[in-house]
């Protein structure tokens, strides 16, 4: 192998070592940055997950209080005021919105958004 090296690089003229280490050099920061946009990507990716979860969670959080409100609030629920039931914002900046969505079967939606992101859960009884 060092022979077709030597062979391509003449090792005797001015310059020639100053290619070869250009060439090493070049290869090397092709080799960073790819890997450098790998991380990068993973990184946004896991940023997108955590303000699912929040998402999810806030919704999740919406049908509790649904649930709650009726088994121990005897919340009525042929009495609506519209189609938003309640909504709240949560300590971590998610907010949920809980919406009547049919009757039979009673079908409520729970919709936990958290910095443009959106995640539902349904509730029937």
């Amino acid at each position: 192998m060092w022979q077709n090296l030597k062979k391509f690089v003449d090792f005797n003229h001015p310059g020639s070592a100053l290619l070869l280490s250009l060439f090493i050099l070049t290869s090397i920061v092709v080799v960073a940055f790819s890997g450098a946009s790998g991380v990068l990507s993973n990184v946004k990716i896991s940023g997108a997950v955590t303000r699912s979860f929040r998402a999810y969670f806030a919704a999740e959080a919406g049908a509790e209080r649904l649930l709650f409100e009726v088994r121990h609030n005897e919340y009525d629920l042929g009495v609506y005021s519209g189609n938003n039931i309640f909504s709240d914002t949560l300590s971590n900046a998610a907010t949920y919105r809980v919406d009547y969505k049919s009757f039979a079967p009673t079908i409520f939606s729970s919709v936990g958004s958290f910095d443009k992101v959106r995640r539902s859960v349904e509730i029937s009884f």
